[in-house]
């Protein structure tokens, strides 16, 4: 409305200045009274449009002044003057109006998430790539000790490799680092996210300490797995302790030794059979604390490029073969798919070691789908996640498992089935976490299991 007034003023303005003109050039020489009459009215017309231009002018540098310098308090008279200045004083003071509520809105918001700064718990530092800080929150400073952090590199002083990491992270990429600040051990994990600032490429890096939650999880594993070994070592030992007390019973009368001609080829076949059971139980302690030691002693990874397309081929012709080699080659095979986005995909790994995983989770979907294992399937995929991470993931549609089970399936030596070992998904977690990476399990009873492995 306010620009349609403002040309409609020019427009006559202009017209009237036309006509005044037309007027003077008719009667110039012919009626001297017109001819004055028309340059009056030409003059006025000129110095009112002036004034007017003048007073708008001015009115809208005010405005713009007020604007640039904040000042919201600028209020024009809405009353005075003619109709077309009554609008442009109300449409300035209604445009003030918002420009205050607007900066409000920004300065409430500023101080909600300053708020937030100061309250979280994890730290926030932003740098620019020389290293100069542009941004610490009070948790990073109460964290190192800090009073004011300009540079990264004040941070030697706390832990150079501190430096480093803070220096290389990719963005998007997860470290974890263990340092040392007024004798207390932090476990710091560091994530790191890139934004452009008026052309300048600025870092944001989280740090929180998660050693509390590490030292919980680390107490929880612990007596998950002492329960595990208390099940297991006692199982073997409580029967090897009973038959040798009953073996000892016959060769004993009482407090002395049974003699020779009282022994039976009854009691010697029983002897033998026991030593013979507990010979097995033995071989089975052995062959569980060898279980234990390989969960300890995992070869270093060996990274190189791994075409995930291939190696999911591979995948394929290794689970096949397992079929030809142990004679079920008349067996119905669930369909292996394989799903791989965008294509050429690749992941810096350890493939001898990655196959190891998977084989362990292809097996254990097998033996869940039993002896028919008609209509199911087994879906080998991969892509990246929103932070640009590469995902691997196994799902099956076979029974599923329940959330106790869930629970402990990573726990070594916990097994559902009658002759597991216990140790393959806990050395699978082993060799994922080798990789930087993560490994999750989600399953429902009736809804398949799905394995995720995060890199």
């Amino acid at each position: 409305m306010i620009y349609k007034r403002f040309y409609f003023v020019i427009i006559s303005y202009l017209a009237g200045l036309v006509l005044c003109t037309l007027a003077f050039a008719f009667n110039f020489g012919k009626d001297l009274t017109y001819t004055f009459i028309s340059l009056f009215a030409i003059v006025l017309l000129t110095v009112s449009f002036g004034v007017w231009l003048n007073r708008t002018n001015k009115k809208l540098a005010y405005f713009f002044s007020a604007v640039r310098n904040e000042d919201t308090s600028l209020y024009f008279p809405e009353g005075i003057g003619f109709a077309n200045e009554k609008l442009l004083n109300k449409s300035l003071n209604e445009l003030n109006t918002k420009l205050k509520e607007a900066r409000i809105n920004i300065e409430l918001q500023e101080k909600f998430y300053k708020s937030i700064m100061e309250k979280i718990r994890t730290g926030i530092i932003s740098f620019y790539k020389n290293g100069v800080v542009e941004f610490t929150n009070p948790e990073i400073k109460r964290m190192f000790g800090l009073d004011h952090i300009s540079h990264i590199s004040k941070l030697h002083v706390i832990d150079p490799k501190l430096v480093d990491i803070l220096e290389k992270i990719e963005p998007g990429e997860q470290k974890r680092i263990n340092v040392k600040v007024n004798h207390q051990l932090l476990s710091l994990a560091i994530h790191s996210q890139t934004i452009i600032i008026q052309t300048r490429e600025v870092k944001i890096v989280t740090l929180q300490d998660i050693k509390s939650e590490l030292d919980m999880h680390e107490m929880d594993s612990w007596q998950k797995l002492i329960r595990i070994l208390n099940h297991e070592i006692m199982n073997s030992v409580a029967p090897i302790t009973s038959l040798s007390s009953t073996l000892s019973a016959f060769y004993k009368s009482g407090e002395d030794q049974t003699k020779p001609e009282f022994i039976t080829s009854r009691i010697i076949s029983d002897t033998i059979r026991g030593l013979g059971i507990i010979e097995d139980h033995g071989k089975g302690l052995i062959h569980f604390v060898e279980s234990y030691r390989s969960l300890t002693q995992l070869p270093k990874p060996e990274f190189t490029r791994v075409n995930i397309q291939e190696f999911f081929e591979r995948i394929m012709i290794l689970v096949n073969g397992s079929f030809d080699s142990d004679g079920s080659k008349n067996e119905v095979r669930p369909a292996i798919i394989t799903n791989v986005k965008p294509e050429g995909l690749t992941l810096m790994a350890d493939d001898k070691l990655l196959a190891q995983v998977f084989l362990n989770v292809i097996k254990n979907s097998l033996e869940a789908f039993g002896e028919s294992r008609a209509g199911n399937e087994i879906s080998l995929n991969a892509d990246r996640n929103p932070d640009g991470r590469v995902v691997l993931t196994i799902r099956d549609n076979g029974p599923g498992m329940n959330s106790e089970t869930l629970e402990k399936i990573f726990v070594p030596f916990f097994t559902t089935k009658e002759k597991g070992s216990g140790i393959g998904l806990s050395l699978s977690r082993q060799i994922i976490r080798l990789h930087n990476g993560n490994i999750s399990c989600d399953s429902n009873p009736g809804y398949g299991t799905s394995v995720s492995m995060i890199f």
